[in-house]
Formats: structure tokens, sequence, C-alpha cells
């Protein structure tokens, strides 16, 4: 994965991870596409377990940005 790649969610995601359906902040499905805007390594684990990014989906029209979510979240569509 890297800068720029076209990416489809492959799980539920939100605009902020920690915050919860009981806040208001319903989840995002799976399916929807987006752009990849930032790429970092996983400097927390070792072994490295993950790569993390940014990505901005099109949801409904609307952009939204995903921040610091496993790659495996997303999968490379282009």
């Amino acid at each position: 994965m890297k800068i720029g790649d076209m990416v489809r969610n492959v799980m539920y995601v939100r605009t902020n991870p920690v915050v919860n359906e009981s806040r208001g902040w319903k989840p995002i499905e799976p399916g929807h596409v987006g752009v990849v805007i930032d790429v970092r390594p996983d400097r927390l684990n070792n072994p490295p377990l993950s790569g993390y990014c940014d990505v901005v989906l099109s949801v409904d029209g609307e952009t939204v940005r995903c921040g610091n979510y496993g790659q495996s979240t997303f999968e490379v569509i282009v």
C-alpha cells in the first residue's frame, strides 16, 4: 500500500476509532472507496504487526477521513 492508492474498506471504520455509537457516531460499513493519504510503519510492536494508514473515503457523496487504521482494514483496488 502506498500514498495515492485507491482502496476499499473491508471492515467497519469510523472517523474517530475511539468514539462509538453511544455518542451518535455510526460506523461506516465495508465497501466504500477512497484514496490513501498517508502510510506509516508499525514502530510499536516487535516484530511489526502491520503498517498504519490514513484514508479519505467517499461515503454517500461526502468525504470522510479515517486515520490511523491498520493497512489490513483496506484492500487496494487500483
